[in-house]
């Protein structure tokens, strides 16, 4: 009876052992699930944060204002511009009006 009772204890004891151990691994994956949402969720806030300044910095008056301003440029004048025609281009050489 003593060798029955050793060999349950032990069991016993590596069941505890078991059941420990894998309660701590559940508490630990818990921990790195809520740090990887939280990293998810941060990241998912700065992209949107960065496609809300990319869509704001490509209108067309804030090019136009930072061309000005920042580049020193202008609109061209009508005296300014010249139209240059190609001539003897063929279909093919011609680029396509897309």
């Amino acid at each position: 009876m003593t060798r029955v009772n050793v060999v349950l204890g032990i069991l016993v004891w590596a069941s505890a052992f078991a059941l420990v151990t894998s309660q701590y691994r559940v508490r630990h994956l818990t921990v790195e699930i809520n740090r990887a949402r939280d990293l998810a969720y941060q990241l998912e806030t700065d992209r949107n944060r960065a496609t809300l300044v990319q869509s704001r910095l490509s209108t067309p008056t804030i090019v136009e204002r930072t061309a000005r301003e920042r580049l020193g440029m202008d609109l061209p004048e009508g005296a300014r511009t010249q139209i240059v025609e190609l001539s003897g281009m063929t279909n093919a050489t011609a680029p396509s009006a897309q």
